[in-house]
């Protein structure tokens, strides 16, 4: 499995340890840790990550997390590539679940999960309420498994598997995107799906250890929308702008739904997002 990992030394040993209490035998993965050019340590603790065994660390220049990702998939041995973030939590059945999604389902290119902040967070955040809404009612990542193209809620790599052979085979991720994360996992959904590819989705969840904060959002729904804005005008041109405004006047309706009229910090804190998302998306223009 690869990490990316860019000046996250204060979570990142937490996530490894997550990792590796994996019920599977240390014989049946590798975890690949791939420090994007970090300047806060990370490289010092993954030396110390490293001789603890199981651990690869890798070491590039910052060039984004697509990049990253790819040097982790050319590092990779294994017939299947898992993706996770450096910022969150995989339970201890994960890999587990992921390899039943292939035994029973040979024939998928990917299998994946989905995403929740932890229960403390949801208890005190309206920015976590919406991240988990987002998730379930937006992506459709619920309880059941679903089987599909890329309408399939799997692909969002903190919680990913791909066949490696069919990621080399497409080129890894696209590098061109510019290096804030949002759209190179979409992007890359996409070109496989679109050669034909199935993805499976199972309901194991990891954990997203973002900081729940306003202003931390805020940039995170600029990034969002940046992303969505060049993987939009990348494969649909200017008919992309288009499908952004059409993002917008749904969003507007989302702010309808019953949980949004029951809870209104929820109620605020979609908003602004939509609003950041749409605004960064509408005047984005491609380097």
């Amino acid at each position: 499995m690869v990490v990316p990992t860019y000046n996250r030394r204060a979570l990142l040993e937490r996530v490894v340890a997550a990792i590796l209490r994996q019920g599977l035998p240390p014989e049946r993965y590798e975890l690949i840790v791939v420090d994007d050019g970090s300047t806060d340590g990370t490289a010092e603790l993954g030396a110390e990550l490293a001789a603890r065994g199981n651990v690869r660390f890798v070491r590039g220049e910052h060039r984004g997390v697509a990049a990253a990702r790819n040097l982790g998939i050319r590092e990779a041995t294994g017939d299947v590539v898992a993706f996770t973030d450096d910022d969150c939590l995989v339970p201890e059945d994960w890999l587990a679940r992921l390899a039943d999604g292939y035994a029973r389902h040979p024939e998928v290119a990917g299998v994946g999960g989905g995403i929740t902040p932890p229960p403390e967070a949801l208890a005190r955040s309206a920015i976590a309420r919406y991240e988990l809404h987002v998730t379930r009612e937006v992506y459709g990542a619920r309880d059941a498994e679903v089987l599909g193209g890329f309408d399939c809620p799997a692909g969002g790599t903190n919680n990913m598997s791909y066949r490696r052979d069919l990621l080399l085979d497409v080129g890894g991720f696209d590098e061109g995107f510019p290096p804030f994360v949002w759209g190179e996992d979409a992007d890359l959904k996409l070109r496989i799906t679109q050669r034909g590819g199935r993805l499976l989705y199972v309901p194991v969840t990891v954990i997203h250890l973002r900081a729940y904060a306003f202003w931390p959002f805020l940039r995170q729904s600029v990034q969002r929308g940046r992303g969505e804005a060049h993987f939009r005008l990348k494969h649909e041109g200017r008919r992309g702008w288009l499908g952004l405004l059409r993002r917008v006047a749904l969003a507007k309706l989302r702010l309808l739904a019953a949980p949004f009229r029951r809870d209104p910090a929820l109620r605020a804190v979609a908003a602004a997002c939509d609003l950041a998302t749409a605004a960064a998306a509408l005047l984005y223009r491609p380097h």
